[in-house]
């Protein structure tokens, strides 16, 4: 095979032209790229060294400030070791003293407790003899009695002290309440109507209303006034003196004696004028 020059020529020009074309357009741009990777590549591993230094730096920042913490805690847990002894210590002396003023309370309460005993036993026989004495009057209660008390209570009406009756004769303009531990027929409403009437003139309406809780009596309710006939007036009186004889220490120098026999009528009992 024959070997033409002028082709070697031209293919090692056109190698030449080929290197140099791909030199510049394309290894010129890669090894470009390749050293901008590298010079990123140096900045990022001295960005990394210097982001190591300081993480060292923090490290031991951290472990100065854990040892400080470390020996500050030992001083605190010191002193608190020394403040709850003490406090300990106070505490101990206020628990025997409190347990000791306790003692002389828990004794001194018990002596109360004892005296308040017997004297509530005393104020129970006390109140159950009363008790007893309000049913028994109540079961006792019977038409006639009834009839009778109108009568005592209209009497009274009648006979009532001049500041009273003025007081009462200026309040006429207000409704008069009649109550009554026990029903009034219409003849007894009647009479203490006209009993009314004729101690005051014209009077204003008259409400009857029944009220267990008197034992055998009957009041009138007027403008603040209340006029009162009722067995429990007895009853009260007894249990007060009851009462004021059980708080002597000794009952036997004290006897006792029902005030609505000794100080009053026995056939009437009391009538009593709340102002």
């Amino acid at each position: 095979m024959l070997i033409n020059g002028f082709t070697v020529f031209a293919q090692i020009v056109n190698f030449l032209i080929l290197v140099a074309l791909l030199r510049w357009v394309l290894y010129k741009p890669i090894f470009k790229v390749l050293n901008q990777r590298q010079k990123g590549l140096e900045e990022r591993w001295q960005g990394a060294e210097q982001l190591q230094t300081e993480a060292q730096q923090a490290l031991l920042a951290y472990q100065q400030q854990q040892q400080d913490l470390a020996d500050q805690r030992q001083t605190l847990l010191a002193a608190a070791r020394a403040e709850a002894e003490q406090e300990r210590q106070r505490q101990i002396i206020q628990i025997r003293q409190e347990a000791a003023d306790q003692r002389a309370d828990w004794q001194a309460d018990l002596h109360q407790a004892q005296q308040a005993f017997l004297l509530n036993l005393r104020q129970q026989v006390m109140q159950q003899t009363t008790a007893i004495a309000r049913r028994a009057l109540a079961d006792l209660a019977n038409a006639d009695l009834e009839r009778q008390m109108v009568a005592v209570f209209c009497d009274h009406l009648r006979h009532l002290p001049a500041d009273q009756h003025q007081t009462l004769a200026q309040s006429l303009a207000e409704p008069i309440a009649v109550r009554s531990s026990f029903g009034l027929s219409a003849d007894l409403q009647q009479q203490v109507i006209d009993t009314l009437q004729a101690t005051f003139g014209q009077v204003p309406p008259v409400e009857f209303a029944t009220v267990p809780d008197l034992i055998c009596g009957i009041e009138l309710r007027l403008a603040g006034q209340e006029i009162v006939w009722s067995l429990d007036t007895y009853l009260t009186t007894l249990e007060q003196h009851l009462a004021a004889a059980l708080t002597q220490t000794d009952l036997a120098e004290k006897p006792l004696t029902n005030p609505g026999l000794t100080t009053e009528d026995p056939s009437q009992p009391p009538i009593t004028n709340n102002q």
